[in-house]
């Protein structure tokens, strides 16, 4: 190894790949699916979705109060929660009082600003409407980016204007941001809930209320908010929790492992093949000396294990180098994208003791080629 260092250092380094590949997959999607499981809590984990049946002129039916809001509220691990309801089909909505082609996919929406807040949805321009608009009856809104840039071409224009929907006026307060993937509240004209129930042209027939609560407390949340909201029949309301986050974290480590370790795989098996051939090459170079070294009395299986210990030492070698490579790419990766930064001791460890097994497995076959050689033969060439 020592008199054919560039050989030796080539061969290495086909190891070094195969266990750096290994190394930084391990650590990475380790990494990953900390920082997937986190953003999913900040989005998702804390949200639970409490769905009242349809609105209809049964006496069984009928629309949710404040009072139901203020008992969710009240319950431990709960942050905030407001109702909001989505109106019977498209009504139009313009920017014009008489358009004759109003914008016919909008979204119209009444919901309490508690309701918008539990939902993820933050102001950007403007205000949100309070109690007294709706006590009032007053005929303001709010507009999602969205819907202000479709309406009004920017969403700083919007505040301050007049929308129509159904054809009646509505002055907007605001202008609100609505979270990622958050389709409900997307492209659409908000009204005050209470307010929006009496007015012209509009119904509302579907409700649920947006609870907010605290990591941790959705699924003992959603267990207890139907007895909160409808003690006497708890059964009829649909509550929608979170999936399970260890199953997540479970499934994207599962899937992305699976893919990258199989390229790890693939480049560790080059890099065994690789200190396989160098050392039957070395082998072949070295007939006289194996040849002579039998002559004076060495065994095969000395001469196997010479072989063996060489590949051995350069798996090793490989090792060392691979893992302290996969550790800087684990960490530049992380760094670049702000993840913290995971790495199992038993990986660190593991990596030279992979490098030695996948060498000392290499060097068998050129290690026995090299026990068989016959000391005359191998003197006579």
């Amino acid at each position: 190894m020592a008199g054919r260092r560039g050989r030796a250092a080539l061969t290495a380094l086909g190891i070094a790949f195969g266990i750096c590949a290994a190394v930084a997959t391990l650590g990475i999607t380790a990494s990953a699916s900390q920082a997937v499981t986190a953003k999913f809590d900040e989005l998702t984990a804390t949200e639970v979705t409490v769905k009242y049946p349809t609105l209809d002129s049964s006496a069984h039916t009928t629309r949710p109060d404040v009072e139901q809001r203020a008992r969710v509220v009240e319950l431990n691990g709960v942050r905030s929660a407001g109702l909001l309801a989505t109106a019977d089909g498209h009504p139009p909505v313009s920017n014009i009082r008489h358009d004759d082609t109003p914008w016919s996919e909008a979204t119209v929406l009444a919901a309490q600003s508690d309701g918008l807040a539990a939902a993820g949805a933050t102001m950007i321009n403007g205000r949100s409407f309070d109690t007294g608009h709706e006590t009032r009856h007053d005929r303001v809104a709010l507009l999602d980016s969205v819907a202000a840039t479709r309406l009004f071409g920017q969403a700083q224009a919007a505040a301050g204007a007049m929308v129509y929907v159904a054809g009646e006026p509505y002055a907007v307060l605001g202008v609100y941001q609505p979270p990622p993937g958050k389709a409900a509240i997307t492209g659409a004209v908000v009204l005050p809930y209470w307010s929006a129930a009496g007015q012209p042209g509009l119904r509302f027939p579907d409700s649920q209320m947006i609870v907010r609560t605290q990591l941790g407390a959705a699924d003992q949340v959603a267990r207890e908010v139907p007895f909160a909201i409808a003690p006497q029949a708890p059964e009829r309301l649909a509550v929608l929790v979170p999936p399970d986050l260890r199953s997540l974290r479970a499934g994207v480590e599962r899937e992305t492992q699976a893919l990258f370790l199989g390229l790890a795989l693939v480049s560790l098996v080059i890099g065994a093949l690789g200190v396989s051939n160098v050392s039957y090459v070395s082998v072949l170079e070295r007939r006289a000396e194996i040849g002579l070294r039998r002559a004076v009395g060495a065994s095969r299986r000395a001469i196997a294990a010479q072989f063996c210990v060489e590949s051995a030492g350069l798996g090793v070698i490989g090792g060392v180098l691979g893992t302290i490579a996969g550790v800087h790419v684990t960490a530049a990766t992380c760094l670049a994208k702000s993840w913290l930064v995971i790495l199992d001791p038993l990986v660190l460890g593991g990596g030279p003791v992979v490098g030695l097994v996948t060498g000392l497995l290499a060097g068998l076959y050129p290690a026995i080629a090299a026990a068989r050689v016959q000391p005359a033969d191998a003197l006579r060439s």
